[in-house]
């Protein structure tokens, strides 16, 4: 039987990135064998105990308990609106920097098709710099005590260079995104909302870095970097303020256009610039499982439910809201002409 931290890594200060089994590979772990197996391999890539790299992955990433990234919304008898099309697809929307629109690449997976190790990296070479995402776990105790101070990062196993992209970002942001939707980019030839990039700007945003309105009635103060909540610089993603980008730009967001992730991310409800009572994102890890409301006042209250972007969401073109609702997040009535 294996030891509980031959996947689980050491959870002890001062809480740095973590990568379960996927790193920390020496000559006395006993890691390499979780994913390979030297002999009577089903698959014919890289010693795979499962035929391809899907279901290798989802040996444990596999949904069926809120735990994995594909399966875990239609197990709840909910629509699956949109979803990266892992081992099914040869196509990347958006690809062509010159066009905008489409074009094929040759992946990793069966058939050439897109998997998981296009994006990822399964043993955490040269991957993105380590960010706080909605996934990320922390010591839920020091929540329920007002001070959730052990925060972990993480890079997600996200390749700073993925299959098909043509440029290399170190940070999770839109130009990661854009390495590979090149036509998506506003520093294309074609036109596009714009999003803030090394394209367009010298210091652009990114994930785990982008002013926001400093509480939910607020239109003017911004806190100017990611943090901890509880801190001078609360997290981004900890509650959906992030998401919106009231007109006229605050003080911390003058000069700045979203990032891909402020219009792309899990399904969720962001109420308009300057409304009371947005709702609340809650993390995997705080005692509930993934997909389930915790309190009684309603999914609203601790939207989004999955936490699975960009691997499938319940709306479609993995957009955050749809229509005019996420339009208006960031463009209010009075602005239009």
């Amino acid at each position: 039987m294996l030891e509980c931290g031959t996947c689980h890594v050491d959870q002890s200060p001062p809480y740095g990135e973590k990568t379960g089994p996927h790193d920390g590979y020496t000559a006395t772990s006993k890691k390499c064998h979780l994913c390979h197996t030297l002999h009577d391999a089903n698959s014919p890539y890289k010693l795979l105990p499962e035929f391809t790299v899907k279901a290798t992955c989802e040996m444990c990433h596999d949904g069926t308990a809120g735990s994995g990234v594909y399966g875990s919304i239609k197990a709840r008898g909910l629509t699956v609106g949109a979803s990266h099309r892992v081992e099914t697809s040869t196509v990347i929307p958006g690809g062509d920097g010159a066009s905008g629109g489409s074009r094929t690449e040759t992946f990793k997976g069966t058939g050439g098709t897109l998997t998981c190790g296009d994006c990822h990296s399964p043993h955490n070479s040269k991957t993105v710099a380590g960010f706080r995402g909605e996934r990320v776990r922390y010591h839920a105790t020091d929540q329920f005590l007002g001070a959730p101070t052990k925060e972990w990062r993480t890079s997600k196993l996200l390749r700073q260079r993925p299959t098909g992209a043509d440029t290399t970002a170190t940070v999770y942001g839109s130009d990661w995104c854009a390495s590979c939707h090149l036509g998506r980019s506003s520093g294309a030839t074609v036109h596009n909302h714009p999003v803030d990039s090394k394209l367009t700007t010298t210091s652009p945003f990114y994930y785990d870095n982008v002013a926001i309105v400093k509480s939910d009635t607020s239109l003017e103060t911004t806190y100017g970097t990611m943090g901890m909540e509880g801190t001078s610089t609360p997290n981004l993603y900890w509650h959906n303020r992030g998401f919106v980008m009231p007109y006229p730009r605050t003080a911390g967001q003058a000069g700045h256009s979203p990032i891909c992730q402020q219009c792309h991310e899990d399904s969720r409800v962001v109420a308009e610039p300057g409304a009371v009572n947005r709702a609340q994102v809650y993390r995997y890890g705080n005692g509930v499982t993934d997909g389930d409301t915790p309190n009684a006042s309603g999914p609203a209250s601790d939207s989004p439910l999955f936490q699975n972007f960009p691997h499938e969401t319940q709306n479609a073109r993995l957009l955050v809201e749809v229509g005019d609702n996420l339009c208006l997040n960031c463009h209010s009535m009075a602005q239009l002409p």
